[in-house]
């Protein structure tokens, strides 16, 4: 296993994060509970929770498996999202629930859970959060103040730069990490921990090998490749993976040992992912200036889902709902039923992909979106 600095904390950390939201709960709670000695074992020191996760169980797992580790051996996260208190009190009382259901002392890593927009992170420093939080780790209950974010690079960056933070927790991975690479550079340019969740883009690399083989090298399956290309990525400190099984964690810790990325190969990958997938957007951002400020690398990268891994219409409605609330579209700007075909994007556009025709579909998704609806 490989370890490295959180940032500028002193805490050395596992190149492999256990996520707690993976648990299996047709299985004991011993037994879930056991895959964290498992992962202790095979040199995992950093386990990631969050209230609510498996049923809201996940927590509580964490608490039972502790109970067979060490506590000066490895690091525990939870979160906590800005609009789930209505005070400092509030939130305090939650962090405090929180340490009691683990069992332990106190949490390593605290993060202000789920910035979507700026909003969120306004609400965070004004509505009681922050400062619950700044109270916990004068009293010791909590060591270090994160965050975790859903938004793009740039809105990533203004958080880092914001100061008041230790460590990120993003969502990126191997096909979608052009689209968040700027935050990713934005922390690690500022001396915060990176944490990367989602490896495996919710599952779809490992359900879709045939179509991905190109990512692998020889040797590899494209499920191996997404990890090596977080775990062996210097830019990123933890890749986060959520486990159901012994042989989950295995695979993961194969990935530890994979040779170092430098920046050559970062931007290989990019260029064969370009290549090899001519109907993906890549997230160059070419498109980024559209007069009716519509997202459209935004939507693009959600049309990706369509395009390469041929999600139905109907799965596309449910993504937009999910988008909305909690993705890439968390932050509203102009929708995609306000194209008026200028055709600025498609002309600036690297890989010469049909974005009005795109937007039009994605236009009657998200007419068909309560929560669209709701959102307007």
């Amino acid at each position: 296993m490989r370890y490295s600095e959180f940032g500028k904390t002193g805490k050395m950390v596992s190149a492999i994060g256990f996520g707690g939201m993976r648990f299996d709960l047709t299985k004991s709670q011993e037994v879930n509970a056991d895959l964290l000695k498992y992962a202790f074992d095979k040199g995992i020191n950093y386990f990631d929770t969050a209230p609510g996760y498996c049923d809201d169980k996940s927590e509580d797992l964490f608490g039972t498996g502790f109970k067979k580790i060490p506590r000066d051996k490895y690091f525990v996260a939870t979160k906590l999202m800005p609009v789930h208190v209505a005070n400092e009190l509030e939130a305090y009382e939650k962090v405090k629930k929180s340490i009691d259901r683990m069992g332990v002392e106190y949490i390593d890593f605290f993060h202000v859970w789920c910035i979507r927009r700026m909003e969120h992170f306004d609400l965070a420093m004004n509505g009681g959060l922050y400062n619950a939080l700044l109270k916990c780790k004068a009293e010791g209950l909590i060591k270090h103040i994160c965050f975790s974010s859903h938004q793009e690079g740039a809105g990533v960056r203004k958080v880092v730069e914001s100061g008041r933070f230790e460590g990120v927790l993003l969502g990126v991975n191997i096909l979608n990490f052009p689209y968040r690479w700027d935050g990713v550079l934005a922390a690690k340019e500022h001396g915060l921990g990176v944490v990367a969740m989602n490896p495996l883009a919710g599952g779809l690399i490992p359900k879709n090998e045939d179509k991905l083989q190109f990512l692998a090298s020889p040797g590899e399956t494209p499920t191996e490749a997404a990890l090596r290309f977080l775990v062996a990525n210097p830019n990123i400190t933890v890749a986060l993976n959520g486990f159901t099984t012994t042989e989950h964690i295995d695979t993961a810790c194969r990935a530890a040992d994979a040779e170092p990325m430098t920046e050559e190969d970062i931007a290989r990958i990019k260029t064969h992912i370009s290549r090899n997938m001519t109907r993906i957007c890549t997230a160059c951002g070419y498109c980024e200036e559209c007069p009716e400020n519509i997202p459209i690398p935004a939507y693009m990268q959600i049309y990706n889902d369509k395009a390469v891994f041929g999600k139905t219409d109907e799965e596309m409605v449910n993504s937009m709902k999910f988008h909305h609330e909690w993705g890439l579209l968390a932050e509203p700007r102009g929708s995609a039923a306000a194209c008026v075909a200028c055709g600025r994007c498609e002309a600036s556009c690297t890989q010469h992909l049909d974005i009005i025709a795109r937007l039009k579909e994605i236009a009657e998704w998200e007419a068909k979106s309560q929560e669209f609806n709701k959102t307007k």
